[in-house]
C-alpha cells in the first residue's frame, strides 16, 4: 500500500453533494470473498524459502545465486531482495471528526504475517482438542513481535483475531468459546460411520446368507444391501463436494483480507483431511484434470492466492495416527461374527492406509504450489510451527517481466534453481496469465451478489477500495408509524434511522472515459446492520451507474465520490458493516462499525 493512497484518501475529509444510485434488494449472505492480482502490469514475483538438510533456513544468497525460468524459458531477474523479519511499519492518520471512520490499513510495510487457520469443516472434534492445546502451548512462547491472526473454518470462514503482535490478545481468544472444537456439519463423526457399517452388517447378516451375491447383474441393482451401500457412497460424495466448495471459498476470502496486508503471508492450516484438487496440478499437462466441477473456483483462489502471496503450511491435526483398526475405541472382535470382524479389520487397514497416502499427497502438493510445506505423522505441531514461522520470515523475493507477454489465461509453470548447493527451494510453482477481472466476473455464479458475500459479521474489513463513512442518526428522526427503510419486513418496535455518508477514493474505481470528458461506471452499495450474535437485523443493498460530467468528475476527484444512505435499525446494539463493489473491476471495500458512539448521541436527542 503506497504512501500516495494514503495522501488521497486524507483528501476526503470533506461530505458533500451525493450521488444517487438505483436500489435494489437481495438475501444477505455470511459467505465469502476474493482479492486482486494486476497481471496487467506482467510482473511476476516469486517468493522462495531456501533451507538446508535440517530444515533451517538458509540466509546471505544473492541475484547471482538464483536461476529462474518460465515454461523453460529463461527470465531475468528484475529485482531481488532478502528478507529478515523486518517489523511492520505503522502509518498514524490525522484524528478523523467524530463519527467518521475508515478502512485504510494502518500497516504498510512487513516482511510477513502468520495465519493460524484452525479448520473444523474437516477435522473431526477429537483433532481439534489436541490443536487447540498445541496452540496455547506455542502461543505462550512465541517470540515478541511475531505478527500473528487467527481464523477459524467450520461452515463458513471467521476472523477471531486480526493481525497482532500481542500474544496476551491470541491467547484470550483460543481460550474463548468461539475457539472451541465443533462438529464438522459435513464430516460423519466415528459413531456415525460405526453406525453406518453396523446397519450394512446388518442387512447381511439378514440376508439369505453371508457372502452370497445376486445371480445376475439386473438383481445386483436392485439388491438392498447395494442399494443402500451406493445411499452411502453418493451421500459421503456429496459432503466431499461441499467440503471442497466451502474451503475453496474461505481461502478466496481469506486471500482478499490479506492481499491489503504487506508482505509474505504463512497460512499455518491444521486440518484432519485436506480435500483433493482444491488447486491446480502443476505436475499434469491439464491442470484441472482431477477437478473438472472446480475448475473455475480453483482458477480463482489459484489467482487470489498469488496476488496476496499467500503460502499454505498444511498441518496435520490427527497428530502421529495409528491405524484405525489398532485404535483404543476400536469395536471388539466378539461383537460380530469372526469372518465380518476380519473383514472390517483387513478393511480399516486397507481404506486407512489409501486415506492416508491420498490426505499426505495432498498436503504436499497444496504446499509445493503455494510455496509452503506440509507437516503430517508428527506429535510435534509445537515444533512445526516454530519451524513455520522462523523459515517463513526469512525469504527472498524475486520479480521478473515475463518473455511471454500474450494474456492467454494459461497456466505458466515457474522454475528456480540454485546455481549452487543442494539446499531445498520452496516457491510458488506457477500463475495463470489472467485478467482477473475477467475471471472473477466469469466465475461468479448468477444467482450470487459477489459484495453480498463479504458482509459477514465476523469477516475482516477489505480495502481493495479506499473510503470514509460518517455515521449519525438522522436528524430529524421519522414517526414511529413511518415506513422502514431496508430490506427487512419483519422490523418490528422502536427503531433508530441511521444517515451513512460515503467519500470514495474515486482512483480505486473503475471509471471509464466519455466522449465529453465525464466519467461512467458502476458500482453497489451495500449496508448490512447485526446483532450481538451475528443475526442480521437488516439490510440496504443499492445497484447503479456512476455518471459523472467534466465539472462534477473534476470536484470528485478533490473530495471523493459522494453517496449518502440510509437504513433503520432497532433500538440496540447494532454493528453495521458496510461495503463498495466496483462490478467493472471486481474490487470491494469493506468496514464495519459498531454503533455505540451513535446510539448514544441518539439517546442524548
Amino acid at each position: 500500500m503506497c504512501r500516495s493512497r494514503c495522501c488521497r484518501l486524507l483528501a476526503l475529509i470533506p461530505l458533500l453533494s451525493v450521488i444517487s444510485l438505483r436500489s435494489q434488494t437481495a438475501a444477505p449472505d455470511s459467505g465469502n470473498s476474493v482479492a486482486t492480482i494486476k497481471t496487467k502490469v506482467r510482473l511476476v514475483l516469486v517468493d522462495i524459502v531456501v533451507t538446508n538438510g535440517k530444515g533451517d533456513a538458509v540466509t546471505g544468497l544473492h541475484k547471482e545465486d538464483f536461476q529462474i525460468s518460465e515454461d523453460g524459458q529463461p527470465q531475468t531477474i528484475a529485482t531481488f531482495e532478502e528478507h529478515h523479519g523486518a517489523p511492520p511499519t505503522q502509518i498514524k492518520l490525522p484524528t478523523l471528526p467524530p463519527h467518521v471512520y475508515t478502512n485504510f490499513p494502518l500497516t504498510q510495510t512487513a516482511d510477513s504475517v502468520n495465519v493460524l487457520l484452525l479448520d473444523a469443516l474437516n477435522t473431526p472434534s477429537r483433532d481439534q482438542s489436541y490443536v487447540h492445546s498445541q496452540m496455547i502451548k506455542y502461543l505462550k512462547t512465541v517470540p515478541p513481535g511475531t505478527r500473528i491472526a487467527i481464523f477459524t473454518l467450520a461452515s463458513r470462514l471467521r476472523m477471531l483475531q486480526g493481525v497482532t503482535t500481542d500474544s496476551s490478545e491470541l491467547l484470550a481468544v483460543l481460550n474463548s468459546a468461539q475457539a472451541g472444537p465443533r462438529q464438522s456439519p459435513l464430516l460423519p463423526s466415528d459413531a456415525e460411520a460405526d453406525a453406518d457399517q453396523r446397519m450394512i452388517d446388518f442387512m447381511i447378516e439378514n440376508s439369505s446368507g453371508p457372502g452370497t451375491a445376486p445371480a445376475t447383474s439386473a438383481m445386483a441393482a436392485v439388491d438392498p444391501i447395494n442399494a443402500m451401500k451406493q445411499f452411502l457412497a453418493d451421500s459421503a460424495a456429496f459432503q466431499t463436494e461441499q467440503r471442497i466448495g466451502i474451503t475453496l471459498q474461505a481461502l478466496q476470502q481469506l486471500a482478499r483480507y490479506l492481499s491489503s496486508v504487506p508482505g509474505r503471508k504463512n497460512v499455518i492450516w491444521f486440518s484432519g483431511s485436506f480435500p483433493a484438487g482444491i488447486l491446480p496440478n502443476s505436475d499434469l499437462v491439464d491442470p484441472f484434470t482431477s477437478a473438472e466441477t472446480f475448475q473455475e473456483d480453483i482458477r480463482k483462489t489459484t489467482d487470489l492466492l498469488t496476488a496476496g502471496q499467500v503460502a499454505l503450511y498444511p498441518i496435520g491435526a490427527e497428530g502421529l495416527a495409528p491405524d484405525k483398526a489398532f485404535e483404543a475405541n476400536a469395536q471388539e472382535i466378539g461383537e460380530k461374527r469372526p469372518s465380518l470382524a476380519m473383514r472390517d479389520q483387513v478393511k480399516h487397514l486397507q481404506t486407512g492406509e489409501v486415506a492416508r497416502d491420498s490426505n499426505h499427497s495432498s498436503m504436499d502438493q497444496l504446499a509445493k504450489d503455494t510455496g509452503g510445506q506440509a507437516f503430517y505423522n508428527t506429535n510435534g505441531l509445537n515444533d512445526a510451527l516454530t519451524r513455520v514461522v522462523n523459515n517463513g520470515t526469512r525469504y527472498y523475493s524475486l520479480a521478473y517481466t515475463p518473455s511471454n507477454s500474450v494474456m492467454d489465461g494459461k497456466y505458466r509453470r515457474i522454475q528456480v534453481k540454485l546455481l549452487k548447493g543442494k539446499d531445498n527451494l520452496a516457491y510458488r510453482r506457477g500463475y495463470y496469465a489472467d485478467d482477473l477481472q475477467t475471471v472473477l466476473a466469469a466465475g461468479q455464479k448468477p444467482d450470487t451478489d459477489p459484495l453480498l458475500m463479504l458482509m459477514g459479521r465476523n469477516l475482516p474489513d477489505y480495502s481493495q477500495i479506499l473510503y470514509k463513512i460518517k455515521v449519525v442518526p438522522s436528524n430529524p428522526q421519522p414517526a414511529p408509524d413511518a415506513p422502514r427503510i431496508g430490506s427487512n419486513p419483519d422490523l418490528k418496535g422502536p427503531f433508530t434511522r441511521y444517515a451513512v455518508d460515503f467519500a470514495i477514493a474515486p482512483q480505486d474505481l473503475k471509471l471509464d472515459s466519455t466522449p465529453e470528458g465525464g466519467r461512467h461506471g458502476n458500482i453497489e452499495i451495500v449496508l448490512l446492520a447485526y446483532d450481538r450474535e451475528g443475526k442480521p437485523l437488516n439490510f440496504v443493498v443499492t445497484k447503479g451507474d456512476v455518471n459523472l460530467d467534466a465539472k462534477l468528475y473534476e470536484n470528485v476527484q478533490k473530495v471523493g465520490l459522494q453517496i449518502h444512505k440510509e437504513i433503520d435499525v432497532p433500538k440496540q446494539y447494532v454493528f453495521l458493516r458496510t461495503g463498495i463493489y466496483d462490478l467493472k473491476s471486481n474490487t470491494a471495500g469493506t468496514l464495519g462499525v459498531p454503533l455505540v458512539e451513535a446510539v448514544a448521541s441518539a439517546a442524548k436527542q
